[in-house]
């Protein structure tokens, strides 16, 4: 068996191998596959959040299937005018974060988001985003805590 075998098979993304987390040494450190596997879900929970928290500039029609999954459909719809008390502005909102995960986190699969059914009195809404990391040599279930600052737009992900 080789040293490769229990390490995780991924690559991170340009902008993780650019930033040096431990500036102070000149040679990183080997690390273990429960750091590798830290730092991954480190990374996806800030780009996820980073996705959440943007927001398309233009509406795409559906015929323009190209577009619709480039980076002119990055991040999410307008939700200025969301309210966080209708059943089917949670459903709208629900499906959008989704497709938005799906279609620009390709580190994850099998995504599924549920909506706390019940939004308290304060301004905020949460979600519980559940899906697997694309790591060999199995992916990694992984959650995600999200909660949305209705008055604000503004999403907060935390991660395992």
């Amino acid at each position: 068996m080789s040293r490769f075998d229990n390490e995780i098979r991924v690559r991170p993304s340009v902008l993780d191998r650019l930033i040096d987390y431990e500036p102070e040494y000149s040679r990183e450190a080997a690390a273990s596959r429960a750091k590798n596997l830290r730092i991954l879900k480190q990374s996806v929970r800030r780009d996820m959040e980073w996705l959440l928290n943007t927001r398309q500039t233009l509406g795409i029609p559906p015929e323009l299937k190209e577009v619709q999954s480039s980076i002119a459909a990055y991040g999410l719809p307008d939700i200025s005018t969301f309210s966080g008390r209708s059943g089917a502005d949670r459903l709208r909102l629900r499906r959008a974060v989704e497709e938005a995960i799906e279609a620009f986190e390709p580190r994850l699969e099998g995504v599924t988001v549920t909506v706390d059914p019940e939004p308290g009195p304060s301004l905020a809404l949460k979600f519980r985003i559940d899906g697997r990391l694309k790591v060999d040599p199995a992916p990694e279930p992984v959650s995600f805590d999200t909660l949305l600052q209705i008055g604000s737009g503004e999403f907060r992900v935390k991660g395992e």
